[in-house]
Formats: structure tokens, sequence, C-alpha cells
């Protein structure tokens, strides 16, 4: 029996062009973020932790905030990717330790319609994270993508995931075949995980397309 692709897919540097979490400290956080960031990296911090203090540095009000995602830019060959994997019967889901306001705000912006998983910012007399889709065990990550990809996989799917940077690692570790670049490409190097390089969708299709023969995979 032929097996067919289920894409998993990161938000943050991946389909945008620019990572909207780091762009929005930048831009919204007071001094001391940076090294925050650094504790998050090094394991230290649990994106919930490493979240919120750096969200206790914002002082920017919700209609700025807002108005800010709405300036979203994204890799324009996700949109043509999108259509290709609909056409072959490729479902997608969009897997992000970010924020899915901004994320809604983008799909609604570009008329897509694609299940997504990601934290919430909430505002009450400052910003709070909620991570909705929390491993209560590990808590690692706000949202655990290796036990979303794997309540998600479809019998008889391959799991594909693409990604860009540290929260990334645990589901490409999971997945039967990784996309990588920057920071993911780097760690799946160090931890001996295949992986093919991607510099935007449309490296990824081609590859995809290369692979199908080899892979025994039906599409429509």
């Amino acid at each position: 029996m032929n097996k067919k692709l289920m894409f998993f897919i990161d938000f943050d540097g991946t389909i945008s062009r620019e990572d909207m979490c780091c762009a929005m400290v930048t831009k919204f956080a007071r001094e001391g973020w940076e090294e925050i960031n650094l504790l998050w990296e090094a394991g230290c911090l649990s994106t919930e932790e490493c979240a919120q203090r750096t969200l206790d540095l914002m002082t920017v009000e919700p209609e700025e905030l807002d108005a800010f995602f709405g300036q979203v830019d994204i890799d324009n060959s996700f949109i043509d990717f999108v259509n290709w994997a609909e056409h072959q019967g490729y479902p997608i889901s969009i897997l992000s330790d970010g924020y899915d306001n901004y994320i809604k705000k983008v799909l609604t912006q570009y008329g897509l319609s694609i299940t997504y998983y990601a934290n919430h910012l909430e505002y009450e007399q400052g910003w709070r994270i909620k991570c909705l889709h929390l491993d209560k065990e590990c808590k690692k990550c706000g949202v655990c993508k290796t036990e979303l990809m794997q309540e998600l996989i479809q019998p008889g799917y391959l799991r594909i995931y693409i990604g860009d940077g540290y929260s990334d690692i645990c589901p490409a570790e999971s997945a039967d075949i990784v996309f990588a670049k920057d920071k993911l490409a780097h760690l799946c190097q160090e931890r001996g995980i295949t992986f093919y390089h991607y510099d935007c969708f449309y490296d990824v299709q081609r590859i995809v397309q290369e692979l199908v023969g080899t892979l025994n995979v039906s599409g429509d």
C-alpha cells in the first residue's frame, strides 16, 4: 500500500521571513531579554518561563502590538507550496512555539485555511503567555510539537517536518523526513539527524517531488 505525506511546519522564521517573537521583544522589551533568551537556548528555562520573564519587560499596548503583527512578511513560496500540497492531498499543520495571535492574523490575511497550534498572548494589566499545548511532564516547550505530531498523524502517512530553530529539534527527531535550515540544521548535524537543507518552500516541493518515486508515495 502506498503511503501519503503529512507536513508539519514551524511558523517563525520558516513560514514568516522573520522570527516574530524575536522581532516583538527586540522592538518592545526593555533591556535584559537577550540574557533570558540565552538561558532558554541553554535549556535552563522552559518556553513558558522564558516568555513570561520577557513579557514582563514589555509595556506595549494591545492595539500597537496588533498593528505590529499586521506587518508580518511571509515566504512568498509558501502560498504556492500550500496550493501544491492541497492538490496532492497532503495535509498541512502548523506547529509553533510562538503565538497564535499573529499566526491567525497572517492566515486570514492570505486567505489560508490551515490548522495551527501555538501559544496565546493575553493582556490584563500586562502580558501573559497561555500555553495551550504544553507537555505537562516535559514542560520544555509551550507547545509540544512532538506530541501533537504523534496525535495528528494518520495511518499510512509519513511525517515530514519543516523548521529552522531550537524548538524544532524534538519533532525533527521523531519525523520520517526533515527539512532544516539555520539553527535546526546545525542541531541536526550535531545529533546525527538526517535532513534536507532548504532555503524556501520551492526547495521543499522540488525535493519531495524527487523523493516521491523512491518512497512509494501516492498523490493525486
